[in-house]
């Protein structure tokens, strides 16, 4: 939500103080709503089974775990159709990828796992909290955050700018020790998976420079901004730092979007 908060603060406005729910569109794709979902719990019960060494028949592990995940949506055509196929190449991409990882001396630490990190604020500590994908630990003793992708990974410099915070505030929660179970160190690798099952199953997209120095401008931003909200003068604009002006946002309509750009007008 931090992300919103940067680019359209009117749809936080929206979602948490005025309480409005967007609706799902009438003609959604369920299956491409959910698979990200689907994907995730597999590899999080993957992961948890075999923290360690891989078996030898890790690939058919995989499959048989995502069989089961699959289940509770196998009816649904597209899924059935599209995407256990795109799980099964994915999950030889990512067997591969494991066996590499764990071979160069880097292991799972934890996965799914809840942070918190209090800030303080003009208006009272501000608690930021966030779930990480999955935490492992490097050769060096460092942590490296991951996060799985199922759809399109952010950039690096997207994430530099300040533009997609979710990582470098992981790295800040976890170098204060704000992950439950998982000691405070410093963070050396920020890791997106794009994990997509098509003609290349699966990418490491691996962040390993300057890492502290962007999880402490992240922090710092993320400060200022709630200083900045805490005076209740601060108006919500809407699309404030849109990362694409095609960008379409959940409350646009509310806001009346198409109206003042079709008017020429700004915020």
């Amino acid at each position: 939500q931090i992300e919103a908060w940067i680019r359209d603060p009117y749809a936080i406005f929206a979602r948490h103080i005025l309480g409005l729910a967007p609706l799902d569109a009438l003609d959604a794709d369920p299956a491409a709503a959910d698979r990200g979902i689907i994907i995730h719990g597999a590899l999080e019960r993957f992961i948890r089974a075999f923290p360690g060494a891989l078996p030898a028949d890790a690939e058919e592990r995989l499959v048989a775990i995502g069989r089961e995940v699959f289940a509770d949506q196998a009816a649904r055509p597209g899924v059935r159709a599209f995407w256990w196929p795109r799980f099964e190449r994915l999950a030889r991409w990512f067997v591969d990828f494991e066996r590499h990882r764990r071979a160069a001396g880097h292991r799972v630490l934890a996965t799914e796992t809840k942070g918190e990190m209090d800030l303080a604020a003009p208006g009272g500590p501000f608690r930021l909290s966030g779930r990480a994908d999955r935490l492992d630990v490097t050769p060096t003793g460092d942590l490296a955050i991951i996060d799985y992708k199922t759809g399109q990974a952010p950039t690096w410099p997207q994430v530099k700018c300040g533009l997609v915070p979710q990582l470098s505030l992981e790295a800040a929660m976890a170098a204060a020790g704000g992950f439950a179970g998982v000691p405070a160190k410093s963070v050396a690798e920020l890791i997106y998976l794009r994990l997509t099952g098509g003609r290349l199953p699966g990418e490491d997209r691996v962040l390993a420079d300057g890492v502290a120095g962007i999880a402490e401008e992240a922090i710092s931003g993320l400060a200022r901004k709630v200083a900045l909200f805490d005076n209740p003068k601060t108006p919500y604009l809407s699309r404030r730092r849109p990362m694409f002006e095609r960008d379409v946002g959940d409350y646009d309509h509310l806001a009346r979007v198409k109206e003042w750009l079709a008017g020429g007008g700004g915020e």
